[in-house]
């Protein structure tokens, strides 16, 4: 065993590169070695699958202070000798290991894509107790899985869920895994195990953005086996070394939120930033509505856009965002949008614009950046070269279906879109173009579908200029510089023209002014922190991280439930609510849900209370503060020399309220009722309140 240690950790290796020994303070948190230390795959010839791992390699292995190498001049798999030199390095820096390596890819006719390093594993538990620890997890804004080796062996025998390269668990040969891809469904290329007092990092510093599967692996036994690996899709041609990206494993005693800050602190050397419009900052909520539906049914002209954002602000929402306000309607199209006349025609929609802006209100009007519509002009005319094709050379395709009364649309009719490939200058400066195109009828801000965080798919199109020649860097490199120059346009046209997408991601989300959320909706009742049975989101992890992010929280409902309200407010995103069918139009209008209206119009009226700590204050989650009771959901927003603290309680019965926060001094307390003498002792079911503090000797 080759070994590395200091004060703060010891690390070893066997004669494969696998980690076999991780001590912190005594014990080992490597219950075995994984399979392998990595695995290459190449194409060669016809084969894509040439797989090699590291059993049978023979390394040579060099030790210097602080840091073993493994090198390999060649590599031995079924098919024999490959002519590809892999180089390993593991650095140790504190509480800390780097993990690096090279490929040299001399093979002839042969082409990497992918490579799995590192493998960190077997782990069943991070401390002597022996329980097992919770997976935390970056879909969208985060998700927690209780005890997941457990989880996953569960799961050992049976398929359970989509892809490793789709949202849940899969079933893999001979174990369960659960993963997904970034950037994409992951926002963010971290992942953690937290137990027994300790936690696991393990992120990549991958500044291009490569496309990564962040994969956890189990195994159908009893033990609750976990192995972590970071997939990077590498894309290696004969003749070229590549450096991969390197990985960082961090194992220490508390919580999730220290490897985080190493995350976030990495980030911000490549994360780029830029001002908000001001009404950005200061939205409460967005109400979204399509005007008119993808198979023809008009539901809202144009004339009625002073009564949406009337019926917007009975919810607390003060941005109307508009969808399928285009003659083809939503879903239809796409690039070739033009103005419905049915609906009222340019001025009409100009003039609904300005009344809402004239009485305080904010509107975005929709357009789409990543879909193109296959029946169009423009894709039939010469617009089909600038879509994202497989290794076959066929355009990836979507289908999007809103038929919501006919049988016949649901089930026999789709509408069918190829994707955008963002690396063509040719589609972005027409994005660009389309935002000036939008500007022109007087909106507050533009929203693009999808562009902020669809699965990244490797284009093959070699005549599109992909970053570095790399099919896995064509949607993530791409779609940087479509977004940076959409940002740039906007705000050469009004440093207030607001600029929206959709979907979580650190990379994206930079660009942009305002995320429209995406699996952003809580969880069940009292699924919150590591007591909690089952997988249930966990957005502190990207609040923590990024909390300049602006996020609504996802609700397809024509109304926002009391739970969703107290979730938004918790974590600080904007609340959202959608009117998407002729059937919802009918329930708005007719005051169907007057009481979840009148509860989020309260909690809105709370917050703008303390909008500069709730609105405009940054997340902390709840590391100020100590309390007893984890069925209450206490969360802080710092700004400044004054912190407020949302507390909820999501159970089913009254809860004790026991909160301190050291170093700070306790001030006023506010609910949706109105302001209370001081923090009660006991809180209803669903109650929500905010505490004030102050900083001592501030």
């Amino acid at each position: 065993m080759w070994k590395l240690e200091n004060q703060n950790i010891q690390i070893g290796f066997d004669g494969q590169a696998r980690l076999s020994l991780l001590s912190m303070g005594g014990g080992n948190a490597i219950a075995a070695p994984s399979s392998t230390s990595f695995k290459l795959v190449f194409k060669k010839g016809e084969n894509w699958e040439n797989t090699v791992v590291s059993g049978g390699q023979s390394f040579t292995v060099r030790e210097e202070p602080g840091a073993v190498t493994f090198t390999a001049r060649t590599l031995e798999y079924s098919g024999g000798t490959a002519q590809i030199g892999l180089r390993l390095t593991v650095r140790l820096d504190g509480e800390h290991l780097r993990f690096s390596a090279e490929i040299d890819n001399r093979e002839p006719d042969a082409w990497v894509t992918d490579f799995e390093y590192p493998y960190i594993g077997v782990v069943r538990s991070l401390g002597g107790d022996g329980a097992g620890p919770d997976l935390l997890f970056p879909i969208q804004s985060g998700m927690r899985v209780p005890d997941v080796g457990r989880f996953l062996s569960g799961h050992g025998d049976s398929e359970v869920g989509s892809t490793t390269f789709g949202f849940g668990p899969s079933r893999e040969i001979g174990n369960c895994s659960f993963g997904t891809t970034y950037p994409g469904y992951a926002s963010m290329q971290w992942m953690a195990l937290e137990g027994s007092g300790r936690t696991l990092f393990l992120q990549s510093q991958d500044a291009d953005h490569h496309v990564t599967d962040l994969r956890v692996l189990g195994a159908p036994t009893a033990e609750g086996d976990i192995t972590l690996v970071l997939d990077k899709l590498a894309f290696v041609r004969e003749g070229e070394t590549w450096q991969a990206p390197d990985a960082v494993l961090s194992f220490y005693a508390g919580s999730w939120h220290k490897g985080a800050d190493l995350y976030a602190g990495w980030a911000k050397t490549w994360r780029p930033s830029h001002e908000k419009p001001e009404w950005v900052k200061n939205m409460n909520g967005y109400y979204l509505v399509i005007m008119k539906q993808q198979f023809g049914t008009e539901m809202w002209p144009y004339h009625t856009i002073p009564k949406l954002y009337e019926l917007a602000k009975a919810t607390g929402c003060d941005t109307v965002g508009l969808f399928g306000w285009y003659d083809s309607g939503h879903d239809n199209q796409y690039p070739d949008l033009k103005v419905s006349e049915s609906l009222g025609g340019a001025q009409a929609l100009k003039d609904g614009i300005r009344q809402v802006q004239e009485e305080g209100g904010s509107v975005t009007l929709y357009y789409q950046g990543h879909l193109i519509d296959t029946t169009t002009e423009f894709y039939q005319n010469g617009g089909d070269q600038y879509v994202c094709r497989s290794k076959d050379g066929i355009p990836y395709l979507e289908w999007y279906n809103k038929a919501h009364n006919s049988t016949y649309l649901k089930y026999f009719t789709n509408k069918s879109f190829a994707t955008s490939c963002p690396c063509c200058p040719e589609w972005r400066e027409l994005m660009e173009e389309k935002a000036e195109w939008v500007r022109s009828f007087g909106p507050d801000g533009v929203l693009y579908d999808q562009i902020g965080g669809m699965p990244p798919r490797p284009c093959f199109d070699e005549r599109h200029p992909h970053p570095k020649g790399k099919p896995s860097l064509s949607m993530p490199g791409g779609r940087k510089l479509l977004m940076d120059g959409i940002q740039r346009r906007t705000k050469e046209l009004d440093s207030q023209y607001g600029f929206f997408s959709e979907h979580i991601t650190d990379v994206y989300s930079a660009y942009l002014d305002g995320v429209h959320g995406i699996s952003s909706y809580p969880s069940g009742e009292g699924d919150w922190g590591s007591g909690a049975k089952g997988v249930h989101n966990c957005p502190e992890l990207f609040r923590y991280c990024f909390p300049e992010t602006i996020i609504t929280i996802r609700n397809p409902r024509p109304y926002l439930e009391k739970r969703a309200v107290n979730y938004a407010c918790a974590y600080g995103f904007r609340f959202e609510l959608e009117v998407r069918y002729d059937g919802d139009c009918d329930d708005v209008l007719s005051g169907r849900y007057a009481q979840e209206n009148l509860y989020a119009k309260q909690a809105g009226d709370l917050r703008r209370r303390h909008w500069d700590l709730l609105g405009l204050g940054r997340f902390v989650d709840g590391l100020p503060l100590r309390w007893e009771n984890e069925a209450v959901l206490a969360k802080a927003f710092e700004n400044g020399d004054r912190m407020a603290v949302v507390l909820w309680n999501d159970s089913g019965g009254p809860q004790d309220v026991r909160l301190e926060a050291p170093g700070w001094e306790a001030g006023s307390v506010d609910s949706t009722e109105g302001p209370l003498p001081a923090l009660p002792e006991s809180m209803e079911p669903q109650q929500l309140l905010v505490q004030v503090f102050r900083r001592r000797n501030a």
